[in-house]
């Protein structure tokens, strides 16, 4: 008996299984605390030159507001923008000598030098943030997004070691220490001297959630039926939105950015409440000869879903997991295999593509809301609380008209919008043309994990899955460097985002439909899959079904036993 069998006898989506997603889900909410965190922890404030002490005006008789104004309209150059403001320098001041200094004095020097004496910060929004407190401004104002980009390496380097992890000490052993690394490693930020320090365990932080997500979406995958799987992803994605929304909202209350870290890096220790009910996966068990032990749970699960387990299971267990081996013996795959053959080289060089982009967009949306135009915490709360449509379209989307088509239209509606938003000035206008824009690019990012499953071939789906994860990783690492041009040229970084986006889209038409198709098992399958295939519209699949594998249903949805029955007619989607 299959483990497939099991499940759907036992329950595919029970009351074990949605409680258990249910409590994965309150799991999932910290997680986006950081991942976003940086765009309040960092958040760009008005600063300009302090004045040394000897050179302060004296202002007894004012207002400090009044005095602050009088102190720089004296000592810091300025401008006058279109609208009739001041426009101080930042990182420049007057040269002033102590004899110079005296109130309604005429002071007409033209000379400059740069912040000498440090910098004053206006604390009206932020009272004090990792800019103000390890002086990341002028000369060193691109390091926040450096640090960014650290964060991103520390996915990259999670997406290479946690796979590894789970696979040799399962996932829940490999959930326990990822919850220990981010608690330890993001409490320990809230009290660094230094930048250098705090991108350091930033890189930490990064890699332990991006373990803690991974064994996750990898729990859920094979604890619930494949019927359930969209439905219980997106689950996940949805508490990434309201972690999002939280974190707004825990911004605006507290203002200082020591005070935020601690404030998103202690729920993690309520993490450690789940690891009571968090199970190991049956199915891996399975893998590693452990028959006992997911004998239990999955006696466990038969029983909280009100369900008998099978006679024998101990025995049926062992069964399968011989033929298993024997299988798999015969056919050792590497990640070669993705691209050894031509047709199934073209379609993983695509989802690569597809993975770049949308995970370079996404976070180029998120972490640039404060260049919107409006209030950095009511952006951030909206840009949060869209994605919880998004995903709820995205998944109406998928199963009403193909995943091919949909995730063609989500990839060039987000490009249009992205380059829609240069045109447009600052302002409430500009903030939901781009809002647009990270809809559906949101809708995309939980497409292409679903997808991707579906196209990669079972035998080398991990694989497929894990290099594409390592691909999105590196765009993320790119992500804020390319903010970093829009310095040099502010249409730059939109016109990046958007226009590749355009480009995955049209890419994405030359991928093959999959659903109400058999997925493929087999390189050969995968090579097979779609092979022809050129730029098509049509929401069916391939009306011949030649190279194909066409049935009523995907055979996901389907018990291992049936499927050698399954009757071999296209299907229109």
């Amino acid at each position: 008996m299959h483990y497939e069998d099991i499940l759907n006898h036992i329950g595919p989506f029970g009351k074990y299984q949605k409680l258990l997603v249910f409590a994965l889900f309150l799991v999932f909410i910290p997680p986006p605390f950081h991942f976003i965190g940086q765009v309040f922890l960092a958040a760009n404030t008005d600063h300009w030159c302090a004045v040394p002490a000897s050179q302060m005006i004296n202002c007894s008789q004012l207002q400090l507001a009044e005095c602050q104004e009088e102190q720089r309209s004296y000592s810091i150059p300025y401008e006058i923008d279109d609208d009739g403001n001041k426009v101080y320098s930042s990182c420049e001041r007057y040269v002033m000598n102590d004899e110079d200094v005296g109130r309604n004095m005429s002071f007409n020097s033209t000379d400059v030098i740069s912040c000498d004496a440090g910098w004053e910060f206006d604390h009206s929004r932020y009272k004090s943030t990792i800019n103000e407190d390890f002086s990341l401004v002028c000369d060193r104002q691109d390091l926040p997004a450096y640090a960014q980009s650290v964060w991103f390496a520390g996915l990259l380097v999670g997406s290479l070691v946690w796979g590894y992890v789970g696979d040799w000490i399962g996932r829940r052993n490999t959930f326990i220490l990822t919850v220990i690394l981010v608690t330890i490693s993001s409490t320990v930020t809230s009290f660094v001297p230094n930048f250098t320090a705090y991108a350091a365990m930033r890189f930490f932080t990064a890699a332990g959630t991006y373990g803690e997500y991974l064994m996750i979406y990898v729990l859920v995958s094979e604890i619930v039926g494949p019927k359930n799987r969209v439905g219980a992803t997106t689950v996940l994605f949805l508490a990434f939105a309201v972690g999002y929304m939280i974190l707004s909202l825990l911004a605006f209350l507290l203002r200082e950015w020591r005070h935020l870290q601690l404030a998103i890096s202690l729920p993690f220790v309520l993490t450690f409440l789940v690891i009571i009910v968090f199970p190991e996966s049956p199915r891996w068990l399975i893998t590693k000869g452990r028959y006992k032990e997911a004998t239990k749970i999955i006696e466990k699960i038969a029983k909280v879903n009100g369900i008998e387990a099978p006679e024998d299971l101990l025995d049926k267990l062992s069964e399968e997991s011989k033929e298993d081996k024997k299988q798999s013996s015969r056919i050792p795959v590497t990640q070669l295999d993705l691209i050894r053959t031509p047709n199934l080289r073209k379609k993983t060089l695509i989802l690569w593509v597809d993975w770049f982009v949308v995970n370079m967009v996404y976070y180029g949306l998120s972490l640039s809301t404060s260049a919107l135009g409006v209030d950095d915490y009511l952006a951030a709360f909206v840009s949060g609380a869209i994605e919880i449509p998004s995903y709820l379209f995205c998944w109406y989307m998928m199963d009403r008209f193909g995943r091919r088509i949909t995730l063609v239209a989500f990839y060039i509606f987000g490009g249009v919008f992205c380059l829609i938003t240069i045109f447009i000035p600052l302002g409430a206008a500009r903030a939901a043309v781009a809002l647009l824009g990270k809809f559906a690019i949101s809708a995309a990012f939980g497409h292409i994990y679903i997808y991707s499953l579906e196209i990669y071939p079972t035998i080398i789906r991990s694989i497929g899955m894990g290099t594409s994860s390592m691909v999105a990783r590196v765009s993320g690492i790119l992500s804020p460097i390319i903010l970093i041009l829009g310095k040099y040229w502010e249409p730059l970084p939109l016109c990046v985002f958007g226009g590749s986006a355009i480009i995955a889209g049209v890419l994405s038409l030359m991928l093959p439909e999959t659903m109400g198709y058999s997925l493929p098992d087999t390189i050969q399958d995968g090579e097979n899959f779609g092979k022809g295939r050129s730029f098509q519209l049509c929401v069916k699949g391939n009306d011949d079904g030649e190279n194909e594998s066409p049935t009523q249903a995907p055979i996901d949805y389907l018990p291992l036993s049936t499927m050698d029955q399954t009757p071999k007619q296209p299907v229109d989607v």
